[in-house]
């Protein structure tokens, strides 16, 4: 039976069978991608989304933040978990969720660094604040917001101490159940400026700061106290802000600058960007407390194009699920290029990582084969199109043109790579895999996994977690 499954699963899908498959045609996609309203105002400092939202006023607010040394990075992280959770003003915690539910839909603060597009080693650091509420609730639910940001209390060391086990706890179980994500995230700290950032603020390294504070908190409270309160102070002011505004009427996009500029003090305008040193170029294990693997083998392939993302698919589905999901028993398994040029392999609970890097390891000849099969690459076409384009909401589509204009992304660049895209011929897979193995083969691995599975491959680092 065995053999008759290993046959079973090396053996083609016949053209009749894969027929059957309800599926789009190329023709049946526009050729440019349909743009997202998108208004700039005072220079560029309100950005204006003007988008059907059903009476719901979506509001990001974008902090500067580049001047922040790497280490204030994992501060900003932990204050970002403990604003809402603590006392703000005259409202105790509890007092304040029993507000947060009363009068906004939705209240989150966050940390994004944002890759510039023209310059992948360059990047913007915002700390952002949004919220959502009904057009009628915006003055009182923008000022909640503003107190939250401006007037939390930050002296319980108990309810501090708290938040950040159960921060440091929610953080291991991710790295356990996710670990591709962090194992991709850590590779490529050693290769993209963003993602070191990233790396320290939320990846393995933020762990590990996280478990160091958590030991010596008793000695380092007051020192994080005021780390936290001088952020604060710091970051939520006026002099670093750019409002984005998804829906709502002008009445009441004039309400969310009225209220949010009269909240917040005026602050000081941020100094010199500090960016977060990368990572060494490294193989890498790191063990963790689970049965199976996720393996990161990130490269830079140093020109991003739609073909190679084409590539990057069509390796995806073809190579990677065979003999890395099907055959290799793993859970998922991919192949992913940014437009920074970053190329990412990685897999997913993984039974055995050292098989797998050596399939890795033959993408290119995947690739050089597939081109000279000179097959047709509507399917991978079509996916790759959809994976970069995906229906959003229209909170979302507000939120990511966001990150298309603070990156430096114009609708023109967005028609020249999906042009790029549909335009991919069969035979510009084997120059697309001759980049891509390159920029694996002399690129970052990163396993989290077993012991036993580490050393298994006979050349990572291993560490503890």
């Amino acid at each position: 039976r065995q053999t008759r499954l290993a046959a079973l699963q090396q053996e083609p899908d016949s053209p009749e069978a894969l027929a059957t498959i309800p599926h789009v045609c190329l023709s049946d996609l526009p050729r440019d991608p349909a743009p997202v309203p998108t208004e700039l105002r005072e220079d560029g400092d309100v950005i204006i989304h003007d988008l059907q939202t059903d009476g719901i006023v979506y509001t990001t607010a974008y902090f500067a933040a580049d001047d922040l040394t790497p280490e204030e990075l994992p501060y900003l992280t932990l204050l970002r978990s403990v604003l809402s959770q603590l006392p703000a003003g005259e409202m105790d915690a509890q007092e304040l969720q029993k507000q947060l539910r009363l009068r906004l839909g939705s209240f989150s603060v966050g940390v994004s660094p944002i890759t510039q597009l023209r310059d992948p080693q360059a990047y913007r650091l915002y700390a952002t604040a949004s919220c959502s509420a009904l057009g009628s609730k915006l003055p009182e639910a923008l000022s909640l917001a503003a107190a939250i940001l401006t007037k939390t209390d930050f002296t319980n060391r108990g309810k501090l101490l708290e938040i950040l086990r159960q921060l440091r706890d929610g953080l291991q179980q991710q790295i356990v159940s996710s670990g591709s994500s962090f194992a991709m995230l850590r590779a490529s700290a050693a290769l993209n400026a963003a993602g070191a950032c990233t790396e320290r603020s939320g990846g393995v390294d933020f762990y590990r700061w996280l478990c160091a504070l958590e030991r010596e908190f008793d000695a380092r409270a007051d020192a994080c106290i005021a780390a936290l309160q001088r952020l604060s102070e710091k970051l939520f002011v006026t002099a670093r802000l750019r409002l984005s505004v998804t829906g709502g009427t002008e009445d009441e996009r004039q309400t969310v600058l009225r209220v949010l500029r009269e909240a917040l003090p005026a602050g000081q305008a941020p100094g010199p960007a500090h960016p977060a040193p990368l990572l060494p170029i490294r193989r890498e294990g790191i063990v963790i407390p689970s049965e199976v693997s996720f393996t990161a083998v990130c490269g830079d392939v140093h020109a991003y194009s739609g073909a190679l993302r084409i590539a990057c698919r069509a390796a995806s589905l073809g190579h990677y699920w065979n003999e890395i999901r099907v055959q290799g028993g793993a859970y998922g398994t991919g192949l992913l290029v940014r437009e920074t040029g970053l190329v990412s392999a990685y897999t997913y609970r993984d039974p055995d990582c050292r098989r797998s890097r050596g399939a890795i390891g033959r993408t290119a000849a995947y690739l050089e084969a597939a081109a000279a099969s000179g097959e047709a690459q509507d399917v991978n076409i079509i996916g790759a199109i959809s994976d970069a384009e995906p229906l959003l909401s229209p909170r979302l589509q507000g939120a990511v043109a966001d990150t298309w204009l603070l990156k430096g992304m114009t609708q023109a660049d967005r028609c020249r790579l999906r042009h790029e895209m549909l335009d991919t011929l069969p035979e510009q897979l084997a120059a697309c895999g001759a980049q891509i193995g390159r920029a694996l083969d002399e690129g970052v691995v990163c396993v989290l996994g077993p012991r036993t599975q580490l050393e298994a491959c006979g050349d990572l680092d291993v560490q503890e977690l």
